[in-house]
């Protein structure tokens, strides 16, 4: 029997469970699922490939090698293994605390490790300097600048990382979060009391889908809370290894939402959502199991949510298009959603859903993944894109604000007609203003 406590070569701190290690018995399931094994066909670019890696550091039979900490930035953590997984082994936890030993055995570059501080550190954990930093970006947007970058090919010679950057990046509404009441009363008869919550990269790249999910929960007979004070979900600390944020964040939020007395905790982010509920992992002996479950409890997706609530469907209006609809990785895999989006698809008149090959087959954006494995997230995208043409719908729909940025971005590369929506986007179109 092998201690708890057992962890080789790994720092002690955050490293990962050695009985979750052990819990990989080389099946073989996870090969056909995993995109980054469908490209390059390494065993150790597979999910129990990585995880035999983590065997050997564990066992003190391998350093925490540059491969190693290579092969954990590398998976995207789509989660897709752990689905496919009879084991239930948790490989996106595992690599995500393998980016935690990085930072010791391998760390940063001085300019490289303070722009990341900056980053996780300092402008996550802040909605204010968020906002404030987007404030260039929608001047560079009015001004005509980004038309001429776009339409006059300097996009051509920007490094490849800002040239991706530049492409992905949509037209910018202002922030939301100061602008949307921090209560929004129920319209008709009242059916509960719901906290929203505004992730980041909705409130700051996709405004006005998040009005629409507050116009559709409010609309839907709830009063719709959203604190001001809310953070980060704590999801790209954990993607980048600095667990000890995503900690810090996560009890803030904890407290937060704890606080406002709602039955229920709604976002219309899949990210966040999967980070929300992945509290109780994270912050084990941090804080009260009661109060860590309890909040757990309480997280909802917005199209899971409405789907057990039951959507008033009586005030929908006929919508004559085709869609079809791609999983996100952290809806379908993270939080086992794969039903409810789909649910609340067909519960508008007139919109034919189309199914596509893969619909669970990762985009390839994962985050910052897209911005810095651009190739290989470009490859695992247009295997997406390829299976989107072929059922040839009038609207391609998701439920994340990532997938969005990065299939919107493939559909104009690739020349395709489709419009990328968010689910709560379709649903609103079909609601009375």
């Amino acid at each position: 029997m092998y201690d708890k406590t057992y962890v080789g070569n790994f720092h002690p701190d955050d490293a990962p469970a050695f009985e979750s290690i052990l819990q990989c018995t080389r099946c073989g399931f996870c090969l056909a699922v995993c995109p980054t094994y469908a490209l390059t066909n390494r065993e150790r670019s597979s999910p129990r490939g990585r995880v035999a890696l983590a065997r050997a550091v564990a066992e003190g039979k391998l350093d925490f090698t540059s491969a190693v900490r290579d092969e954990a930035f590398l998976c995207l953590d789509c989660k897709a293994c752990l689905t496919a997984c009879p084991s239930g082994v948790r490989v996106g936890t595992i690599m995500e605390l393998c980016r935690s030993q990085a930072q010791v055995f391998h760390p940063p570059s001085l300019p490289a490790g303070m722009l990341r501080d900056f980053i996780l550190k300092r402008m996550l954990p802040s909605p204010a300097l968020m906002e404030t930093s987007m404030i260039p970006v929608r001047l560079y947007q009015r001004l005509g600048l980004q038309w001429a970058v776009r339409n006059l090919g300097i996009n051509r010679f920007l490094p490849g990382v800002l040239a991706k950057m530049e492409g992905i990046l949509p037209t910018l509404a202002p922030p939301l979060r100061p602008e949307l009441p921090e209560m929004i009363p129920a319209r008709g008869k009242k059916r509960g009391r719901v906290g929203f919550f505004l992730g980041c990269a909705m409130n700051l790249v996709f405004a006005e889908v998040s009005q629409q999910t507050a116009r559709i929960l409010s609309q839907q007979g709830f009063d719709v809370v959203t604190p001001k004070e809310v953070k980060c979900c704590g999801a790209p600390h954990l993607a980048e290894g600095d667990r000890e944020s995503a900690r810090r964040l996560a009890l803030t939020n904890v407290d937060l939402f704890l606080s406002l007395d709602v039955d229920h905790i709604v976002t219309d982010c899949a990210g966040c959502g999967c980070a929300l509920k992945e509290y109780e992992e994270i912050l084990e002996n941090r804080a009260s199991h009661d109060r860590l479950r309890l909040f757990r409890s309480k997280v909802r997706d917005i199209s899971e949510f409405l789907v057990e609530a039951g959507i008033r469907a009586d005030e929908l209006r006929p919508l004559p298009m085709s869609v079809t609809y791609h999983e996100p990785c952290h809806l379908v895999h993270g939080q086992g959603l794969s039903k409810p989006p789909r649910q609340v698809i067909r519960s508008i008149p007139g919109v034919e859903l189309r199914e596509m090959k893969e619909s669970d087959w990762c985009c390839g954006m994962a985050g910052s993944y897209a911005l810095k494995e651009i190739e290989t997230s470009r490859k695992i995208l247009e295997r997406k894109l390829s299976n989107v043409r072929d059922t040839d719908a009038d609207v391609l729909v998701t439920a994340n604000p990532g997938c969005h940025l990065q299939l919107a971005w493939g559909v104009r590369e690739l020349g395709m007609k489709q419009p990328v929506w968010h689910v709560v986007e379709l649903l609103g179109k079909s609601l009375p203003p």
